[in-house]
Order: structure tokens, then sequence, then C-alpha cells
């Protein structure tokens, strides 16, 4: 069939053409009346005929024989769901849902609002009103409050109808709330809110107006379609008013019922039973059209998406629906596949899925770019088909129609008038113009069927808005042209035309330009007010994953393209670089919103953004690059931490050589980021001799400012701490950054009240409770120094620490949860205190309401002292070199080292390796399982991600209780986006099977981190697959109590990562290999010690009171260097794999053998869970290795076993490394961080057991008896 006939037809004699194709449908009553005019003097169709969408949908197909078709199939990768339900499944659910409304009071002409999820239900509901008569109004489920309200009041519902929750991604979005407290601001009451419950835990009140859907749908009786007339309202469906107010466009019954009959053959090309998948959502005009009542009356399988094209779980998602459903059309945005093109550039996701299938790719809701076309049609090989509407519209307008005549393909354009559409281009005084002439985009009335009836009780506002500009015709508010061979060409709003100098510029032509450039996956080019010109435009630019081309080189080769093709007159002369641009929920780009920003013009936030956030990070890079009205800006707008962000390979390794290049500008740079009372006046100033280190010389600042009082203004409301407690089934408890401020502010003044001023050192002995991390940041805001042990350690244990830091005073608690148990602190406490004389007071917490003694005049409770302060304490101004705290680590001598952690360098490091390793963004939630007693709780669980303003997780609890899996239930609860772990718990988790791992949805976790010792490759390897499913990056960190914070990590994401690497050096961090003489070892691959080469700001200043042990332990064995005291290789590539500690390499027979790679091999074998291995003196061969290997399954045969790991050993590394003595124990003497005590196991090897030291800082002193029962040496 010709194309232009079809048209002309439909233009020529518009009833005769529509009379044909209402016969399309079954009507109760067939229309004599084809097109009439109604009061208003508005166009009316079919006026006389009588039938219901809902039946037409669905009984229709039921009573013809197809009620065992799929109709819907619910496709949820963020719920990890597929549902499919058949035509039979859908009419008895609308039936029910129909009868429900019903008997609730709902009847023809009422309105009913549907405030949905993208899930089957959704469309449900919409049907269901339509088969009783009842106006729909769908609401984009998460719309905010005010804004559900103002709908509310416009449109005066009978009922609302939504679900507990919607998901984004990887955020649970409780929908009731928002609701109930839209009722409270409307002024208009539902009578009944219908809820559908999704059990995906969200909060769900019940108010007095609440219904259960579920309960709703089982207990009615069906209800039969009701008869209709074609003018009948049959929705009402809100798009955003300039004015603010959202316009209410309303939709007939059977004008749109033909069209989108019509539609569904002529223009998508889809039979009857074919598979059709409009991927938007049923709050958009292209859900309401094409995933239900379009695909439904044509008897095709729709799909009803919830997910987003890329996160979801990755940019696959589209391909692997489309090949798994056998889908023949889909129909997505533009900027869906600028954002599958961002992610997966060469389509490697897409060639894994046979897409054989695929007849036509759609795509609508916006303009498509030239180079996004051509990318999609090389990869599908396929026609890909730019098509053009408006929610108005209700139906393609502008489309190559392929159930017609298939056209040539003409990039930028939406191809030709769609039948029924008399499309002209006009000027501004209505006359029309000529091809390639540029003006006003119209339609020559009467519209089609299906377009808009009027705005829902506003006919002024629908007659100004389209009908008043240019009589006689529908005024699209668009611009665009029509070139000589009848292409429509849309070249944006009528309000993207920009006034450069006099001269009018279309800005669709120069992002046009713009989206050719090979590194630009999206774009936005508007205008902007300039003194001189007017306006100017102004490009912003989102590169492709991957792509890490500079913004000087990008900006001149954009510049010279657009000045090659439009001239210089097009004055495009800033390009800027962001990472993502303000959209809506549908993908369109808010072009208005940019400029407003721009110009400081006044704005609201439209309610249809993806994510508001979005507007501060815009305005920061305005403020940033001094665009618009920021050009003049008196105060200087600072980088942040998300600038200097590291997000690709290139970065760096740009990062890194200026880090070497010239380290005190590079750490400049970072700290400039923070907030100081004064500048430093040095960066850096050192002497390897003595050995000191002082970094930002002279620099004046607060650590608790920046961690703290810095993100109120703007992040005040965000979450900084969210508490999880031992039992699952004691309320959590969060900390907003205001209320954590306001705590921190209350307890330091506690500290003032007893007595602790700048300089005193307080001892801290807590359990993992908030007030921990509040009693640290305290101590910082007052100048005091905190001393953390870890609540766990013995009487003589902390009595050695007080004494050695001569601790003022003691915070602590009645008690601990540990699992099933409370745990009795102060009895501890007490014993451990008869030997402190230094501790005037006791802070007791009222943790497990424990009956303990009170010692008077040196216990008080918490609660009490608390009730004495306000929340007002002004930071202490500290010294960037002032001692922030004192952190014990065992020393191999019996004696703890106290490693003393400065305020200014610590903050600096902590902060920037938090953001860069575990590429934290705003909104994430982090969970670190340490303790803050070690230092990992210290730098990664407070300091670090405070200052980063991250929302940080803290658990009491232990990983084995309720049971294995509480971890994994922690990571669902919260949708842990980041989980930092150590390799201890990674084993102890793997040998309780992979069951326990299954029970949750992990789907949420990014990043996966290790932390405390090398992790070996069994247990990498089950982390990557039953924890990361292959998709989440491992960061393998290595550093040490002394130095403060990350040294040697992959960058997740950014780095490439290897099994039991630590891989490269952080930026900022140089380390070196060096042979037993000192001399460094610079060929690749190499073996060595190693060391650090150049100071860092985090280093240990020094051991408390004992600064010629920490001379000689770190800096005397290699001088001009820190010694780690670890083993390192390092690879081809320049990838470091810690081996062990120097003294773990035992000398067999005159070999070094490092102890770490022969526990990896011992690891393999399927029957063992960890292992361990040390030196024991041999009369031949100077040192013989004894292992000590714990087992899933005891076997029968021991010496078997003892066969096998040996033979494993001799075929992995030789037989010099077999091992001389296996013994199975129960478990490994551990630290309470998970390190293995190899002293321990040394000294039992050599059967040396009477000078163990103390054991009691041990997680599991009993195991030491049982490994000293089952000696192979007695």
């Amino acid at each position: 069939m010709s194309y232009q006939k079809h048209y002309n037809y439909s233009i020529e004699n518009p009833e005769g053409f529509w009379k044909d194709q209402a016969n399309e449908l079954k009507w109760y009553k067939k229309p004599t009346t084809i097109l009439s005019k109604d009061e208003n003097g508005f166009d009316r169709w079919f006026a006389d005929g009588k039938l219901n969408i809902c039946y037409l949908a669905v009984d229709k197909h039921v009573e013809d024989g197809y009620g065992e078709q799929v109709a819907i199939i619910y496709e949820s990768p963020v719920t990890q769901q597929k549902v499919s339900y058949t035509y039979n499944d859908v009419k008895s659910q609308v039936e029910r849902l129909a009868g429900g409304l019903r008997d609730l009071g709902v009847k023809k002409g009422d309105t009913v609002i549907i405030y949905m999820p993208m899930i089957p239900h959704a469309a449900f509901s919409m049907l269901a009103c339509a088969r009783i008569g009842a106006i729909h109004s769908v609401v984009f489920g998460g719309f905010a409050p005010h804004e559900l309200a103002i709908r509310i009041d416009d449109c005066k519902p009978k009922a609302i109808i939504t679900a507990t929750s919607g998901m984004e991604v990887d955020r649970l979005i409780a929908y009731k709330p928002l609701v109930d407290e839209a009722v409270k601001l409307s002024t208009h009451k539902p009578d009944k809110v219908i809820v559908y419950k999704r059990n995906l835990g969200a909060v769900n009140p019940k108010t007095e107006r609440y219904i259960s859907y579920k309960k709703l749908v089982k207990t009615s009786e069906p209800a039969d379609c009701v008869e209709m007339n074609s003018t009948d309202p049959l929705y009402i469906l809100y798009t955003s008013g300039t004015t603010g107010k959202p316009k209410g466009i309303l939709r007939d019954t059977g004008g749109y019922a033909t069209a989108l009959k019509y539609s569904m053959k002529n223009i998508y090309g889809v039979e009857e039973g074919d598979t059709f998948w409009a991927a938007s959502d049923v709050g958009w005009v292209v859900g309401h059209s094409y995933i239900v009542y379009g695909p439904l009356l044509n008897r095709n399988t729709t799909i009803v998406f919830e997910g987003k094209p890329i996160k979801t779980p990755d940019a696959s998602t589209f391909w692997r629906i489309i090949s798994e459903n056998n889908v023949k059309v889909m129909f997505t945005a533009p900027t869906a596949i600028r954002a599958i093109k961002k992610e997966d550039p060469n389509g490697e996701l897409l060639d894994m899925y046979d897409l054989s299938c695929l007849k036509y790719q759609f795509l609508a809701g916006e303009r498509c770019d030239a180079a996004t076309l051509h990318w999609l049609e090389e990869k599908l090989n396929i026609p890909v088909i730019d098509h053009w509407w408006q929610t108005e519209s209700g139906w393609p307008m502008l489309s190559n129609m392929m159930g017609v005549e298939a056209l040539p393909v003409k990039p930028g354009s939406a191809a030709k008038a769609v039948s029924g559409y008399d499309i002209q281009i006009l000027n501004a005084e209505g006359k029309q113009l000529g091809p390639n002439e540029e003006g006003l985009v119209a339609v020559k009335l009467p519209m089609p069927p299906g377009t808009l009836l009027n705005i829902w009780g506003n006919t002024d506002r629908f007659v100004e808005g389209y009908l008043k500009k240019l009589p006689g015709y529908y005024f699209s508010g668009d611009g665009g042209y029509i070139d000589e061979d009848g292409y429509v060409y849309i070249t944006g709003r009528v309000d993207d035309v920009i006034n450069v100098a006099g001269h009018r510029l279309s800005t669709a032509e120069m992002e046009e330009i713009v989206a050719s450039n090979s590194s630009v996956a999206e774009c936005a080019v508007f205008g902007i007010e300039n003194e001189l010109k007017g306006q100017v435009p102004l490009a912003l630019v989102v590169l492709k994953s991957g792509d890490y081309v500079s913004s000087f080189e990008l900006e001149y080769n954009i510049v010279q393209e657009v000045r090659k093709q439009i001239g210089p007159v097009a004055s495009l002369k800033k390009v800027l670089i962001v990472t993502r641009l303000p959209k809506t929920r549908s993908g369109k780009i808010l072009r208005k919103l940019l400029r407003n920003i721009a110009d400081g013009a006044e704005y609201t936030i439209p309610s249809t953004i993806d994510d508001p956030e979005i507007v501060n990070e815009i305005t920061h890079e305005f403020k940033l690059h001094k665009i618009g009205i920021f050009e003049h800006a008196t105060e200087e707008e600072k980088q942040t931490l998300d600038d200097l962000k590291i997000d690709s390979f290139i970065k760096y390794y740009k990062s890194y050589q200026h880090s070497v290049n010239d380290p005190e500008g590079f750490w400049s740079q970072i700290a400039e980021t923070f907030t100081w009372r004064k500048k430093w006046d040095k960066v850096v100033e050192f002497d390897w001799d003595k050995p000191k280190f002082e970094w930002f010389k002279g620099a004046k600042l607060n650590i608790t400012e920046n961690c703290l009082d810095r993100h109120l203004s703007k992040r005040g409301d965000d979450l900084a701490i969210i508490w999880e407690p031992n039992d699952p089934n004691e309320t959590n408890r969060t900390f907003t950054y205001k209320k954590l401020h306001a705590e921190v502010c209350k307890f330091s003044n506690v500290l003032k009240n007893n007595g602790v001023k700048k300089g005193d050192r307080v001892c801290v002995y807590m359990p993992m409770v908030p007030e921990l991390a509040i009693a640290v940041l305290a101590c910082a805001r007052i100048g005091a120094v905190h001393s953390v042990v870890f609540a766990g350690f013995s009487a003589v244990a902390l009595s050695t620490r007080i004494n050695d830091a001569e601790c003022k005073v003691l915070l602590t608690s009645d008690g601990v949860f540990r699992g099933s148990k409370a745990v009795d602190f102060k009895t501890i406490v007490d014993e451990a205190l008869e030997t402190c004389p230094t501790i005037e007071t006791a802070i007791v917490l009222n943790r497990v309401i424990g009956n303990i003694k009170m010692k008077a005049r040196r216990d008080v409770w918490w609660h009490d002292e608390i009730a004495k302060v306000d929340a007002v304490c002004e930071a202490e101004v500290m010294d960037a070199e002032d001692m922030l705290f004192i952190l014990y680590t065992s020393g191999s001598t019996g004696k703890p080292k106290g490693m003393v952690h400065s305020c200014a360098g610590y903050m600096v490091h902590t902060a920037y390796s938090f953001k860069n390793v575990f590429q934290y963004t705003h909104g994430d939630v982090y969970f670190c399982t340490a303790d803050i007693g070690w230092i990992t709780g210290h730098s990664y669980i407070v300091y670090g991600p405070l200052a980063a303003g991250a929302t940080t997780l803290m658990f009491e609890g232990v990983p084995s209780y309720p049971d294995y899996s509480r971890f994994w239930q922690i990571v669902e609860k919260y949708k842990v986006n980041q989980f930092y772990t150590a390799p201890t718990a990674i084993r102890a988790l793997a040998a309780q099977g992979n069951e326990l791992t299954e029970r949750n949805d992990l789907s949420s976790i990014k990043v996966l981190g290790t932390v405390g010792e090398p992790i070996n490759e069994e247990a990498w390897h089950w982390y990557d697959e039953k924890i990361g499913k292959q998709k989440s990056p491992i960061v393998d960190t290595w550093w040490q109590t002394e130095t403060g914070g990350i040294m040697i990590s992959p960058l997740a994401g950014v780095t490439p990562t290897k099994p039991t690497f630590a891989t490269r050096p952080l930026p900022g961090i140089q380390p070196c290999l060096v042979d037993e003489h000192g001399n460094e070892v610079n060929t690749n691959p190499a073996e060595g010690r190693l060391c650090i080469k150049y100071p860092w700001p985090s280093i240990a200043r020094t051991i408390y009171g004992n600064h010629q042990r920490y001379k000689e332990t770190y800096f005397t064995a290699f001088p001009g260097k820190y010694f780690t005291g670890d083993g390192s290789f390092r690879d081809l590539e320049g990838n470091y794999r810690i081996t062990g500690r120097v003294d773990d390499v035992v000398i067999v027979s005159g070999h070094n053998l490092g102890t770490a790679p022969i526990e990896n091999i011992i690891n393999e074998h399927s029957n063992v869970v960890e292992s361990a291995v040390v030196g024991f003196p041999h009369s031949i061969k100077g040192n013989a290795l004894y292992a000590y290997v714990i087992v899933y399954e005891t076997p029968e045969n021991e010496d078997f076993l003892r066969h096998e790991i040996n033979d494993l050993i001799g075929r992995t590394i030789g037989p010099i490394a077999k091992l001389d003595k296996i013994q199975f124990v129960p478990g490994l003497p551990k630290t309470r961080s998970g390190k293995i005590m190899r002293r321990i196991l040394r000294k039992i090897a050599e059967n040396e057991t009477s000078n163990l030291g103390d054991i009691s800082t041990l997680l599991n002193p009993e195991v030491v008896e049982a490994v000293m029962n089952g000696s192979l040496v007695k």
C-alpha cells in the first residue's frame, strides 16, 4: 500500500477514512455520526457510538477463544520477579477489582487516582476504572506529596489506588506515607485509599480510609462492562504546565480506541498475538497508550517492566527481555539508548543475546540525535524509527508508518505526518512556510480521533494554550521545518530558539553537532544571558563510559565543528563536562531549568525531575566554571572530593603521576576541598632520620567541622549513621547529619563538665553502639585525645592501655550484647580500674540494663550527664599536627604499641581514599563490618565516610547471630551498596554453604571490599561469585594501623582487579621492594620487602611515649624508607601481592619459603576451610613446616588427607614446600580484627607453651588449649 495514497485519503476525506477504522472495533452501538461539533464548537468523533474500552481490550479476546494467550508479562529485575498473566487472568483480576470499586461507591463519571509503581496491578486498576466508567488519573508513583495533593484537588477523586512501595534501582520508596501526606495537604479528601501490599518491607500506615487491594479483589463479585458514549472521558493525564499548575489532559473513549487500534497495525506493524514492548511507565502517555490500551486492544502480549535500562542489573537488561520474550516491536526513549550506549559503547552486552525476533525499534519522547540513531541501527541491524507525538495527541503525529509503507530513514527527522494529521509549518502570523523554512509546527483542524478532548475543568486554558495562537490550527508548541520530500524535522520547543546578537539560532541544530562527537554520550545546548550579545549558547556534555578525553580537547573540537557547520555566528565557546543531566522521569532533558540556574532566574524544581540532587551538582559546576550569573561571583567556589574523584583508569594514571612528580601540589589540591580555620604554611616537612613528619604545617582546623558542620547546609537531613542492633527484632537507630551534630555537641559538653580539656586522653571501652561513634567525635571536637580499646579485651589489656596513655576519663557501658547473651562489662572495667590511678571519672552507658555496681565519686551514668547539657558546643581549634587519637596495636614483644595519629593529614587521606577506593556516590549506603576498636573502624566507619558526607552503617552484632545469613539480611534491609569485611569472615561464611547467601537479595551491592590480611584465591572467588554475582568489583585493600588509611588497593570498577593481589598503590603512595640489603628492586616481576619511600599524610607520627621504639620498628631496617614488615611480590604489570609478614618466611634447607602461598594451596583443597603454616626447628633442614588446618568434615583416615594436601603442594609449588606436620584443629587463634596469631602457633609448634603472653585479647582464647592438646610435637 502506498503511504501517500493512504495519507491523502485521511486528509481529503477524514470522515470516510475514520469510519473505516472505527469498523475495526466491536461497538455496542456503531456510530453513524462520524465527525461533529460539541456545545463549545470543538470537534468530536463518533458522538453517537457506544462501547467499553475494557471490553475491547480484555473480554472480547476471551469471548473469541484467546483466553489462554499471555496478555501481560511482568518483568521486574529490581525485585527479581517474572510473572505472566493470560487474558483470562487479566479478566478475573480486573472484573473483581471493578466490582470492589463499585461496592465502595465508585460509579460512572467518578474520578479515581492511580498512584502505582510499574506492576501489573497498575494496568488492572486502569482497566477496572474503564470497565465501570470511572475516569482514572494515573499519577507517576513516587511524585512528591505536594504534587499529588495538587492533582487530588484538581480532579477530586472518589478513591486513590496505590501500593505499599516502588523500587528506584536499589532504593525502596514507601508510597503509602506519601499518599497519606498528600491527603493531609489536599482540601478535597478521597473516601478510600486502596493499598496493594507488595511485601518489600515498606511502612504501610493504616488510616481510616485504608482498604486492602488484595482483600477487596478476593471478596468482591465481578462487575460487568458499563456502556459508554464514545465522547465520555476515559482518563485525565496531567502534564506539567509552565505556570506551575499542571494541565489535566482529557481523553475520550471511542476516538482513542479507534486511533490506538489503527496505530498498532499501521504505524508499529504488529499483528494480533505478537509481543509488543513499550519500555516506559504507566504514569506517562506512552504507558497509557502503548503498555496498556493499544497492545491489549490489538490482542498483543504487552510487557510491564519495573527497572531501568542500566543498573538493573546492567546495560544488557533490554536485550535480555527482548530475547527471552520474543519481542517483535520495541519502543523506548532515546535517553534510554544513550544510557545503554554510555555504559556499553561497543555493544558487547547486546551481542550476548539472540535478537532475531525484533523487527522494528521505535524511539520517541525527545529528539533522537543522529549519533544515537546510527549506533542503534548498526548494532541491531533493523529499521530504527524515530517518531514524534505528545501527551496531548495520545498517539503518534509523525512517524514512518511501518504497517503501510516503510519510507527511507532520514536522521534528524521523525519522517512524515501520520494519517489524520495535516501538519503544517507556519510563521507567527499563521502563514504557511515553504520547504526548509523553520517555523511553528501546527496541525490543521480537525485533529484526528484520540487526541485531547479538553483540559479537565479549564476550557479557557485549553483554548488559550492550543487553539488561540493560530486560529483554525492546533499549536504544538514546537518549532520545525518540512523538507522538499515532505519529511518533518522537529527542532525543539519554541523557547529552545536563542537570539545571539540579533540572529535566531536553533539550539537543537547545535545539539546535533555536539552529539555527533565520538566522546559524547548525551548533551544539552541552551542559551544563557550575555550582556553583549543578548544570549550565547552553552553546551553541557556527558561522556561515554570509559572515554578519557580532556575537557580542553573536547571543548576545542566541538567549538571548531559548530563553527564549521553553522558559522562563527553560533558563538558556542563553552563546553562543560558533567556527570549527568537533569531529566524528567520519562527522560526529557530539563533545558529550561538549566537556563534558569545559569541566568539566576527564579525557578521551581519540576516535580517530574528524576533526582532533585542534580540541581546542586549543576549549580556547583556553574559556580566552579563561572558560568552565567556566577561569572562575577566574589566568593570562590571550592572543588569537592567529588570533583577530584578518579572514575577512569586514565585519571588514575594521571593522578598517580601527578602525586609522584609533585606530591605537595597533589595533596594540596585534595586538602583544599576541606574546611580550614587557617590554611597551611607548608604542605609537608619531613626528616627520615629523626623520624619526623609534619603535614599541612601551620594549618588550623577541627576534624569534626569537616565530618559534621560543613555538611549541615546541604546534607543536614541526609543519613550519616544507620545503626543495626545485635538483635534483629530490636529497633534500629538512624542519625541524620543534623541529629549526629547535636548529639556530638551534647556529649562534648558532658566531657567538658567532667573536667576533660584539650590534650587530655580519654579511654573508650564500649560496644558497637552509636554512642561509641558519638564519643569519639566528641573527644575530637574538644581537642581531647581518644584511645579506643576493643570491647572484648581483658581487664589486664584494658588497664595496660589506660596506664600507658595516662587516661583521665573512661567511657564505658554496663554490658554488651553478643549473639544470644548479654556480657557483663562493668566487672572487667572495675577490675581494670583498680590499677589505673589516672582515671578520675568513668561515664557508663546503660546498654543492657544490667545489675551493676557504680563506684561513688568515680562512676556516673551517661544519661544523667546528657540531661545536664545543651546541644551547642563550639569546636576547638586544633593545629594540623595535634594528636587526634592513640590506637594500640599488639606488639610481638607483648607490650602494645600506642600508634599516634594527628588531625589534618589523617583526615585528608582517609576521606580521599574512602571516596576513591569504594567509588562512593551520594545516596549510597556503605557497610563496614569492622569494630571501631580497630583502625578499620576509626578510618572507614567513622572519620573517612563522615568527612566524605556518606551514609555509614554500624552493626553491633556478629555474623553468625541469629544465623550465618545475618550480614546478607542487613544488606537487603538497607540496600547496601558497598560492603567491606575481613577474609576471615568471608571464609567463615563460605564454610556454611551457599544456601544462606541465596535467601536475601544482594543485588544492591556495587562494591565488595576485604581488609585485615591477604585474601586467599578460593575465598576471593567465592566472594566474587556468591556475593558479588561477578558484577561487583572486589577491592582487596592493604594497609596497617600505622598507615592510617588504605595504601594499595584497586579503585572499584576503575583499576583492574586480580585475585589475591592488592594491585596498585593509591595516588600519593610510593611503594617499593627492597632486597635484604636494602637495595631497591626496580624490575618486574620482583619479590622483596615492602617499603614506602615517600611520606603520606596519614602516617602514624610516633608510638605514644616511646619515639625510640617507633624509630627502631619502622625506620632503621631500611634508612630513608618506612618498612612495612611485610613481604610482597610485584607482577609484570606492577600489581602488588602481599606475601605475609617478613617473619612469616621460613628458611627450609636454605630455601626462603613464604607461608602465604603454601596456605593458599592448602585452602584450595575441597575439604579445607582455612589453614595456617609456621616453621619449627628441624635437626636436618634447619626448619620444617607445620600446618594447622580446619576442615569441613573430619576424615576417617587423617593420613590420607595429609597425603592429598602434600601432593597438592608438591604439584604446584614443589616438593621443597611439603609439610612435615599437619594438625587438624577446630579453630585458629585470631585477634579480634581477624588476623591469625601465628606467634602463638609458632610457640606451640616449637613446644614452648610456657610463655604465650596475654591471650585474653584473642577473639577465641579457648582455641589455644584445643590446639595445644592436639599438638604433634609433644
